[in-house]
């Protein structure tokens, strides 16, 4: 799947800025509006962002109403649109001296299939990626990972939306899990979940390439793994309700910690019981129980 990259360069005037909101503060929240339109990942610089969206996902009209309307005095903006090249992203993160990442503790090596092994450790995940992004260096990502190496998995029947790479799932796998299902809009994010399921000796039951929808029917799961952005989220949480049962847990992860309330609230109205909460660089993860 082809994505575009979005290069935003934005201006304020400080005199009209609260002290308190740093270029740093104020790239947070753009990138969160963006997540709220389909933009999966960011890259940030002083004064400039760049976002990257499938580009069937994207809208230039919902892109300049998000902007325009953007609430702070003073802000300007300009930006451009460049349509990507589909890359073989082994390459890419070779290239870039992409480096393995140790997670939970030192629990768990996060790794590309061009790195050496490192056996002594307790764990290690081979990632190779393709289109998909999810490769546990996001706080989002990491935050999932950590809880699911502090959790007993054993047998438990898992689903991981908005899969991406199938990290998530194929950790959870690891750590004991009994069933896997993964799904994801994107037709890359499924070839690169069975590649990746393949180089970690996992058998995944069913991987989906299409959305929320695609539940309908479903036996319940005990556990359901949700990296994506803040609106889907708001949006697929009935479907996500409607395949669990007493006991099961939702994690959630993809936004900010002051979006943690709406998150909450809307698990409450669906029956759901808040059991707790991770923020690390302001990313959040929450965890809601089945009662």
């Amino acid at each position: 799947m082809p994505y575009l990259q979005l290069t935003l360069r934005y201006h304020y005037p400080t005199t009209e800025t609260p002290s308190s909101l740093s270029d740093e503060d104020l790239s947070d929240w753009l990138i969160s509006e963006l997540g709220t339109i389909g933009f999966e990942s960011f890259e940030q610089s002083e004064g400039a962002i760049k976002a990257f969206i499938p580009e069937q996902d994207y809208s230039e009209e919902a892109t300049q109403e998000l902007l325009s309307s953007f609430p702070l005095e003073g802000f300007s903006y300009e930006y451009t649109t460049e349509l990507l090249p589909e890359v073989n992203w082994n390459e890419e993160w070779e290239k870039h001296y992409f480096q393995p990442i140790l997670l939970g503790e030192g629990q768990c090596l996060i790794r590309a299939p061009f790195h050496e092994p490192q056996p002594e450790l307790p764990l290690e995940i081979i990632i190779s990626p393709k289109m998909a992004f999810g490769t546990g260096n996001h706080e989002t990502t990491s935050l999932i990972c950590s809880w699911l190496l502090g959790h007993d998995l054993r047998g438990l029947r898992v689903l991981d939306m908005g899969c991406g790479t199938g990290i998530l799932g194929i950790i959870a796998l690891k750590r004991g899990a009994g069933s896997l299902t993964a799904i994801d809009i994107d037709p890359w994010a499924y070839e690169n979940v069975q590649e990746n399921a393949s180089l970690n000796n996992v058998s995944i039951d069913e991987i989906i390439c299409g959305d929320a929808s695609t539940l309908e029917s479903k036996a319940p799961y005990d556990l359901i793994l949700a990296n994506i952005t803040r609106n889907i989220l708001l949006e697929d949480m009935p479907r996500y309700t409607a395949v669990m049962r007493s006991g099961s847990r939702l994690l959630l992860s993809g936004f900010y910690e002051e979006d943690i309330p709406l998150l909450v609230a809307r698990g409450e109205e669906l029956g759901l019981q808040f059991v707790a909460n991770v923020v690390h660089n302001r990313w959040s993860l929450v965890e809601l129980l089945h009662p």
